[in-house]
């Protein structure tokens, strides 16, 4: 029957495998001791990096408020630094530009078979750099180390050096050759634009096009309003014109004159001719015939006579009716009438070829509406292109000068550090480790010595495997008779 392991005391098992423990653990801890013995001694030089946000940054030359980032925009920041120091290319270029043999002089003398020696050099540079970046903040800590502790610090503040220098071709490449070309560009797309525009204008007389229709449309509207005034004014003047003219024909232009009128001449002769005569008795009661009162007398009385003859002819001859006032008057109304219409047609003809024209400029103006506002949105789309360009060139400008001045948002705040003593191998941590290990390691290899070992040690085994109670324990025998009797088969 196959035997299992039964749970028993940790320290029996150490106990019954105590040759294997302590080789386990001396092995571990001769191979901790060789490493601190024969491991090349590499000194730290460290230094520490802060970037910059917002406007505490470079200058912004496009004077536009800033947007406040958010915390992991903060971070991604922060950590995309960090992957620029540890970039393969950094690495390679702080190698070359300190010197291979410099740096690394024993892969020149033992160069690697599988690549070249540069790579060697990259890959062990990698390993011994370090870039550290803060939880909660935005300082990144670099730190290098190197048999050299004169040449350390070196290394670093190239590595920085350069880091800074790619750091701005990285997060502010200007292109200014190629906004330069895009602005010039852009400066003959608005011209043209500008010049259709103007064209277009010209050909229409147009200055600005909606407040010239603004204004068209109120000049109608006023245009409009005395047009009907005056046509009203003109059909009332036609309408009282055919009135007085109808009026007209119903009334008669003259009216029998009355008797009394019609004899008041001739009474007013003869009475004057009576009185002449009366007058001419008493005269010639008084005076001889030849006295010149006499004779005035004579005279008045032949001028009366004459005077009443003359009324008695035309009597004969006068008619029996006088000129019609009323007709005279109506007459006049009907004159005024005419001139009214006449006045009145001449504004109403102004006033109708006015709003012709106004019309007809409208309508050209909404024919042409389309075309307008395309050459004006046509412009407007490269005066905005223009502005835009113009101002990232400026900006490319700027961030180009920065860049030849090495301006970075990431600023050294502690040099690299000369080291006064080593840092690797770290002893006392090597050997805790070590001794952690090789115990870790011992017992497991106890343990597992013990799982691999089929027999029963202890009385406890026996009886856990058969479920009956142990009469009685003898102490192990060294002999080989109990060896013997504990192997054979049929044994439980």
């Amino acid at each position: 029957m196959r035997l299992q392991l039964m749970p028993y005391g940790l320290l029996t098992v150490l106990f019954r495998h105590k040759g294997a423990v302590a080789a386990t653990f001396l092995a571990v801890v001769l191979c901790g001791a060789g490493y601190l013995i024969f491991a090349t001694p590499k000194y730290e030089s460290v230094a520490e990096l802060i970037v910059r946000f917002g406007d505490r940054s470079i200058p912004d030359v496009n004077r536009k408020p800033v947007s406040e980032m958010t915390p992991s925009d903060r971070r991604e920041i922060v950590l995309s630094n960090a992957e620029i120091l540890k970039s393969h290319d950094l690495e390679r270029a702080v190698v070359e530009a300190v010197g291979l043999g410099v740096v690394y002089p024993e892969i020149v003398d033992d160069p690697p078979t599988r690549w070249t020696p540069m790579d060697e050099a990259v890959k062990t540079f990698d390993q011994n750099l370090s870039v550290d970046v803060g939880a909660q903040n935005n300082v990144i800590s670099v730190s290098f180390l190197h048999p050299d502790k004169e040449l350390a610090p070196k290394v670093l503040q190239k590595l920085i050096a350069l880091y800074v220098a790619r750091e701005t071709t990285v997060y502010q490449n200007p292109q200014r050759d190629f906004l330069a070309g895009e602005v010039k560009q852009a400066a003959g797309r608005l011209d043209k634009a500008q010049g259709s525009l103007q064209q277009f204008k010209r050909q229409w007389h147009i200055t600005d096009y909606d407040q010239e229709v603004q204004d068209l449309l109120k000049q109608r509207g006023d245009v409009d309003t005395n047009f009907q005034t005056a046509r009203a004014n003109l059909e009332q003047a036609k309408q009282r014109k055919a009135d007085l003219a109808k009026l007209l024909r119903t009334i008669p232009t003259t009216v029998a004159a009355p008797s009394s009128e019609k004899y008041r001449s001739i009474d007013d002769a003869e009475t004057r001719l009576a009185d002449l005569q009366a007058k001419r008795s008493q005269l010639l009661a008084t005076y001889n015939a030849n006295s010149p009162a006499l004779a005035t007398v004579e005279a008045g009385l032949a001028t009366a006579q004459a005077e009443a003859k003359a009324r008695r002819g035309q009597l004969k001859s006068r008619g029996l009716s006088n000129v019609n006032t009323v007709y005279q008057t109506v007459q006049t109304d009907f004159v005024r009438a005419s001139a009214d219409v006449q006045g009145n047609t001449e504004p109403v003809q102004i006033l109708q070829a006015q709003l012709k024209g106004i019309d007809d400029r409208l309508r050209d103006l909404q024919s042409n509406r389309g075309t307008f506002d395309d050459l004006a949105r046509e412009r407007e789309i490269a005066e905005t292109t223009y502005k835009t360009l113009s101002a990232q060139y400026e900006d490319a400008r700027v961030k180009e000068s920065l860049n030849e001045r090495q301006i970075s948002p990431a600023t050294i705040i502690s040099q690299p550090t000369l080291p006064y003593r080593t840092a690797r191998p770290r002893k006392l941590i090597t050997a805790l480790a070590c001794m952690f290990a090789a115990t870790l390691l011992a017992t497991g290899m106890a343990l597992g010595l013990e799982a691999l070992d089929d027999r029963f040690a202890t009385a406890a085994q026996v009886a856990y495997a058969l479920d009956l109670p142990v009469l009685a324990a003898f102490d192990r025998s060294e002999g080989r008779e109990g060896r013997r009797l504990i192997a054979m088969e049929g044994f439980s």
